[in-house]
């Protein structure tokens, strides 16, 4: 990833696009986080002494390089120039002082490039939505500059209580619009820092009470999430869960049956947006493991799907049931996302709901969060709403740089732009007529839906096509095992005339 000719002006820097392709016009800074592995992997001796010596010149090579693609204001950007990005700012900061912290090194020859950083995300907030995991990032990161410098940033525990504040009484912390069991591991990942350094008796309890909820999403094929999470995300970040299963034994169960055995998506099947932070989150696991074995190995509780029965988070809209022969997940404040493995087989089928088309060719769905739906009689009446799957052009790029040379040099506006970019592809709603009337059968052997359809006017088609998505989220969709054990005998649907 890095660009290691020391002649050149783009040395130091993580993004090949950029240095190196040279089709962007910017440097992701997300990039520069690779240090944070890097640092564990000297600490864990996977080097000889001359690797060491060069890999300790390259992390401190890496941290300083990281000032070339900061801008003025202290932000990094992620997807577009003058982008403020608060995530990519924290989390690039975190991982730097992780680094820094697990190899002992002088914090002061460093400071000139991580202050800035810490300075932005202390005076910005992100305004687009309540994303529980890129606030943990910020307060992780303020928490390790502070332990690290003496310094006394009270910024922290603003976001951890914003954090608090948004977590259900479920245990779930909010990504987006709801719980995403995913990228909940990725936000105890961060939290988890917290907690080595400030043994906050807050941050457990809400930690335990994280952990209650996700220990139900442990699947028999040893892998969590999907279409029933807010994000659909199905990545495991280990890091956190592996950490905190000294502390708290619901993460020691989760860690067991969660322990890599080729069924989940690794780093290396990942793409370079993402790539960092899951390597990251596994060189954490990596370190943790051998210290916080014999609590993780020596539990006894075992997941749900081990047992018989149902369990409802009327909250979430996610519904359970177990049986002797499969295992179903249904989020029925989603338009009724499922998804069901046979217990025996592990063969898996996942179904987003009812999609469809227009004459007009425009696609519609039923497949988004709805607060007022509830599982009375385990039936739902869902609305269609249009989906909107659009794709960048040549002019909306003009028009991105044209604001990034103009507008974007304000945070306040660029977070505007955030907004309405979110709105549009991920949060917005177009209802567009019709509904669904969906009752589901959990019988012996599956799971049965029976449908009444009122189609929206001028439908060319209707039906299921399984495992889609309605909004656009890049950290989903990616190519997983559970690909060759799919299957279509655990869902069947009648349409009710």
């Amino acid at each position: 990833m890095y660009n290691v000719d020391e002649f050149s002006s783009t040395y130091g820097i993580g993004d090949r696009e950029y240095w190196g392709w040279k089709i962007k016009d910017f440097a992701n800074g997300t990039m520069q986080g690779g240090v944070h592995s890097l640092a564990i992997a000297i600490k864990l001796n996977l080097f000889d002494d001359n690797q060491k010596r060069k890999a300790l010149q390259l992390v401190n090579d890496i941290i300083l390089s990281t000032r070339k693609i900061t801008y003025n204001n202290g932000s990094l950007e992620e997807s577009y120039p003058r982008e403020n990005s608060f995530c990519v700012t924290a989390l690039v900061a975190f991982d730097i002082l992780s680094a820094i912290y697990h190899l002992e090194l002088d914090i002061n020859k460093y400071k000139g490039v991580i202050k800035p950083m810490i300075d932005f995300i202390t005076h910005n907030n992100e305004e687009h939505a309540v994303i529980s995991n890129h606030l943990a990032t910020g307060a992780a990161a303020i928490v390790l500059w502070n332990y690290l410098t003496g310094d006394n940033n009270n910024r922290y525990k603003d976001l951890l209580n914003v954090i608090y504040k948004n977590q259900s009484n479920e245990g779930w912390y909010k990504e987006y619009e709801g719980a995403d069991p995913g990228y909940q591991t990725l936000a105890t990942h961060y939290l988890f820092s917290i907690y080595t350094l400030t043994k906050d008796e807050i941050l457990l309890k809400s930690l335990e009470k994280s952990a209650e909820f996700l220990k139900y999403f442990i699947h028999p094929d040893g892998t969590m999430g999907g279409l029933y999470g807010s994000r659909n995300t199905e990545v495991y970040y280990p890091g956190g869960v592996v950490g905190l299963s000294a502390y708290i034994p619901d993460f020691a169960m989760i860690a067991k049956y969660l322990e890599p055995r080729g069924q989940h998506i690794l780093p290396q099947h990942i793409d370079i947006g993402n790539f960092v932070p899951l390597l990251n989150s596994y060189a954490v696991a990596a370190l943790y493991y051998e210290e916080n074995r014999r609590y993780i190995e020596s539990q006894k509780s075992k997941p749900f799907w081990f047992t018989t029965g149902e369990k409802d988070f009327p909250e979430s809209g996610i519904h359970i049931f177990s049986n002797d022969n499969y295992f179903a997940i249904v989020n029925y404040k989603k338009g009724g996302t499922l998804k069901v493995f046979d217990k025996s087989s592990l063969q898996v089928q996942e179904d987003g709901g009812i999609f469809g088309k227009l004459e007009n060719g425009k696609k519609f769905s039923t497949q988004m969060i709805d607060e007022d739906i509830d599982f009375k009689d385990y039936a739902i009446k869902c609305k269609f709403y249009l989906v909107n799957e659009e794709y960048p052009t040549p002019l909306h790029f003009m028009v991105l740089r044209f604001l990034s040379l103009t507008l974007f040099r304000s945070v306040l506006l660029g977070n505007i732009f955030k907004k309405l970019v979110v709105r549009r592809l991920m949060t917005g709603r177009e209802v567009i007529g019709g509904y669904a009337i969906r009752r589901f059968i959990f019988e012996e052997d599956k799971v049965v839906v029976e449908e009444k359809i009122v189609k929206p006017k001028n439908t060319a088609w209707i039906g299921h096509v399984g495992k889609s998505r309605a909004i656009h989220m890049a950290s989903s969709g990616y190519f997983s095992n559970q690909f060759f054990s799919t299957c279509n005998h655990l869902v069947e649907f009648k349409n009710l005339e």
